[in-house]
């Protein structure tokens, strides 16, 4: 398999310019008992050069008829219609030349509503024992074309006025307010809808079912609800408040008022996706959106929480100014992604999600480490390509580099800067250079200059930190273990820490490419050569400044410091340059941290360390992990305390599993049972504690356990407690259950949307992971039709942990064959990090096994 996929020309997929719209006037009649739809739409368009055809998309669908009407009421026939199902677009043959100027583009089509979650597609569920069908649209990137003929690409914004003609008893739902409706002799209703803002094909949203949508909450004078399937209504009360908070801050911060006249939320039963920020109506995973607070842990209220944020950000950032191809599609996830953190943290700060979202990070650091990494923003042609912009990459580096020069600039300044791009593109299009100009200009830094090299280069620098007597020395050098003369530099906007008995200092500079030197302050100084983590780098001390660090760790480092100072050492390790046993005697000395952060990047490294081990070596690795985690876990106990924080009690979470499950321990497993049976029966247990119990009782649970979590996954009270029993059930070490689990993914027992990921978590189980890969092999074309087509890397999701010799070959020359063409580069880097780990497995187990031998 080559690393660069094979793409056509851009010419084969954009559009001619020589007809473009600016109005769709729409009508959708979707038949749910027939998954079917109707449609009609009147186009305005602007003729720009004499033509004998329009040329737009269409995939799926079937154009019935049509015709180009003049102003003066004349009208053009079509003369042909041809489909191009390999570009996706639709040719229409005019009967005579049409002249510049407006015109109206009527046309007729028609479509199925169907399984895969894309396009104009339907979703069940079954309520009081009656199975019901929900028709839903999901657009990005270059999916609106399987709803009605347009001109699909971003830069073509237009205006939309929709109307539904569903059966009556339906809620229907799209981007603007409902207007008008009407009663027809057949029995349906006609549902009209105000014009919605300038905006693009991929925003457009339409929601037809039986729904309950909740009474309006009030953003500063918008209309917020959220809509969900009966039964589920008294889950909504989070997303409302959360949405009220998110948009007014929105509104401050950007300092223009939300564009949209009303916002809807709505929670989908199938949805491939997370969240979809389509203008005024933003679709959702259940689970991200409907919960009750009071029985979610800690994790599961910051990803709702955060997803919310992340789509209201879209609306002005993404909805209001768009890129212009997708291209840029990296500049609106990732700008979201960032915001979204900015946003929470406003609203709990005590909750420190910079610190969980550098949790997140360390994995496009592993990504970004690969010889198969990819600069942020690259060249997109087709659809497929479109696609695969939709990653780690994307979303999380590019988020944490906005979030970098944000740091570097103080926060007001930042803000500025985003406030002059957005006022001037508004309802417009843009390119990524746009961003940084304006930033630029509002605060007089390099930021073009320093952003492109950052935007444009894969990888990112290890910065290594010495003394020379009174200097402290910074110099830079690309983090690629395959690569490790590559001369790649960046301006690098670091920001420097040094604490000491009287104080501490903090420094603002741009490290080049030929380094830079500070003055040490005090002799005792201690460095951070990235202080708060900000800067996505990777940061090596010489001997002297490491040993300062890690025996002043506890005191004068914060905690995502020292969740760097691991996740480093451990990057250390996977690129054979650290022993596996220096890793195991940093984190020893962890012993009294409190940060659940910080324990969870020692927990990701010693996982790895569990793999690479057998025997007796094995469990003499288990009482090692007993020892350092069980004390920090008694410190906090099993039940909650009056001055427990949010944060003690996802640690308490993450100990409990640490210990229950990495250590193997009997106690805990016990403790477990009874807390997990507890909160099954409606006892008062932590939920962090309940969720925790969950996973420690499935990997040491047998077949009662098994059916009792099977039953609790169907008929589980909230989303999350569904999907804490439904990925349990892929931690059970028993063959004959865990066959059970892979066999339930391609049955109606597990959704289509759950599929792909309950498959990726097998693949980690430790003992049976390579069964779970058998049996995607297997199943691979069965598996396809099934789920989601953006969902289909996820099915190699778990592979990087299959590290033994047979398995990697039989995984790379599966994959040899068979190509995931929408997520090309994703495959190659999932490949090659099985590559990586099994090297590692290589050089670690012999160590690790004499380390903990007898």
């Amino acid at each position: 398999m080559d690393h660069d996929s094979p793409t056509d020309s851009e010419a084969t997929y954009r559009l001619p310019r020589s007809v473009t719209p600016s109005r769709y006037d729409l009508t959708l009649e979707p038949s749910l008992d027939t998954a079917t739809f109707e449609g009609h739409e009147a186009i305005t368009v602007t003729v720009h050069e004499p033509v004998t055809e329009i040329v737009l998309n269409a995939k799926e669908l079937e154009v019935l008829d049509g015709s180009l009407e003049a102003p003066d009421g004349s009208a053009i026939d079509l003369e042909k219609v041809v489909l191009d199902v390999g570009s996706e677009r639709v040719t229409l043959g005019l009967a005579e030349t049409a002249s510049p100027g407006e015109w109206v583009l009527r046309l007729r089509f028609r479509g199925m509503l169907n399984d895969r979650m894309v396009g104009f597609y339907r979703s069940r569920y079954d309520d009081e024992g009656a199975s019901y069908v929900i028709a839903a649209t999901h657009f990005e990137a270059t999916d609106a074309r399987m709803c009605f003929p347009c001109w699909d690409e971003p830069d073509l914004k237009a205006t939309f006025g929709v109307t539904v003609v569903a059966a009556d008893g339906l809620t229907a739902l799209s981007n603007a307010p409902e207007i008008g409706r009407r009663s027809l002799p057949d029995g349906r209703v006609r549902v009209r809808f105000a014009d919605t803002m300038i905006m693009s094909t991929y925003l457009v949203c339409v929601i037809v079912g039986r729904l309950v949508v909740t009474e309006p909450s009030d953003a500063r004078g918008v209309p917020m609800r959220v809509a969900s399937r009966p039964g589920k209504e008294h889950l909504t009360g989070f997303a409302a408040d959360v949405g009220v908070f998110a948009l007014d801050w929105f509104a401050d911060y950007y300092d223009i008022a939300y564009p949209e006249a009303k916002l809807d939320q709505a929670a989908i039963p199938d949805f491939a996706q997370g969240a979809m920020e389509n203008t005024g109506l933003v679709t959702y995973r259940e689970t991200l959106l409907l919960m009750d607070d009071a029985l979610a842990t800690f994790a599961e209220r910051l990803d709702v929480a955060e997803t919310i944020a992340h789509e209201l950000a879209h609306m002005w950032f993404g909805d209001l100014v768009t890129m212009r191809w997708w291209n840029g599609i990296w500049l609106n996830e990732a700008f979201a992604t960032f915001m979204s953190y900015l946003c929470v943290d406003s609203v709990e700060p005590d909750w420190r999600v910079f610190d969980v979202f550098q949790r997140i990070r360390a994995n496009a650091f592993e990504i970004d480490a690969l010889e198969t990494t990819r600069p942020i923003e690259y060249p997109v042609h087709s659809p497929n390509d479109a696609s695969g912009m939709f990653d780690t990459l994307t979303y999380t580096k590019g988020g944490a580099v906005l979030r970098m020069l944000e740091q570097w600039l103080g926060r007001d300044r930042f803000r500025d800067g985003i406030r002059r791009y957005l006022r001037a593109h508004a309802y417009a299009n843009t390119e990524t250079h746009d961003l940084w100009d304006a930033i630029g200009e509002e605060t007089g830094e390099p930021v073009r200059r320093i952003m492109d090299a950052w935007i444009f280069q894969p990888g990112y620098p290890a910065i290594a930190v010495r003394r020379d007597g009174d200097l402290i020395h910074f110099d830079q050098k690309r983090f690629s273990p395959s690569h490790p003369d590559d001369p790649t530099t960046w301006p690098v906007p670091l920001i420097v820490r040094q604490a000491w008995s009287g104080g501490e200092q903090v420094d603002r500079v741009l490290v080049e490419r030929e380094g830079l030197q500070l003055p040490l302050v005090s002799e005792d100084a201690v460095v951070i050569g990235n202080a708060g983590g900000a800067a996505f780098v990777r940061v090596f001390y010489d001997d002297e400044l490491r040993a300062r660090l890690t025996a002043r760790a506890s005191t004068d480092l914060t905690p995502a410091e020292r969740q760097c100072l691991v996740d480093d050492a451990w990057a250390s390790v996977v690129a054979g340059d650290a022993s596996a046993s220096s890793f195991i005697d940093l984190v020893a000395g962890f012993d009294q941290e409190t940060d659940p952060s910080v324990w969870q990047a020692i927990v990701a490294g010693l996982a790895w360390c569990d793999r690479f081990v057998e025997g007796s070596a094995r469990e003499r690795f288990r009482d090692f992990v007993r020892d350092l985690v069980r004390p920090a876990l008694e410190r906090l106990g099993w039940e909650g305390r009056p001055q427990d924080r949010d944060l003690d009690r996802e640690l308490r979470g993450d100990l409990i599993r640490a210990l229950g499950i990495l250590g193997d321990d009997p106690e805990t497993q016990g403790a477990a049972r009874e807390a997990e049976s507890g909160s099954r029966a409606g006892a008062d247990v932590e939920p962090s504690v309940a969720a925790a119990a969950v996973d420690v009782v499935a990997f040491a649970g047998g077949s009662e356990d098994y059916e009792r979590f099977l039953a609790r996954a169907k008929d589980a009270p909230t989303p999350q407690e569904h999907d804490r029993y439904l990925y349990a059930l892929t931690r059970f070490r028993d063959e004959d259950l865990f066959e059970r689990t892979l066999l339930a993914t391609i049955t109606d027992e597990i959704r289509a949307q759950d599929t792909p990921f309950v498959l990726a978590r097998a693949q980690v189980n430790r003992d049976l992971g390579p069964r779970a890969w058998r049996f995607v092999r297997e199943r691979w074309d069965d598996l396809l039709g099934r789920i989601a087509p953006s969902n289909a890397i996820a099915l190699a999701g778990g592979i990087r942990t299959l590290t033994g010799p047979d398995l990697v070959a039989d995984v790379q020359a599966f994959f040899a064959e068979h190509d995931i063409p929408q997520n090309h580069l994703m495959l190659l880097q999932a490949l090659e990090r099985q590559r990586v780990f099994a090297a590692l497995r290589q050089r670690a187990a012999p160590e690790l096994t004499e380390r903990f031998r007898d």
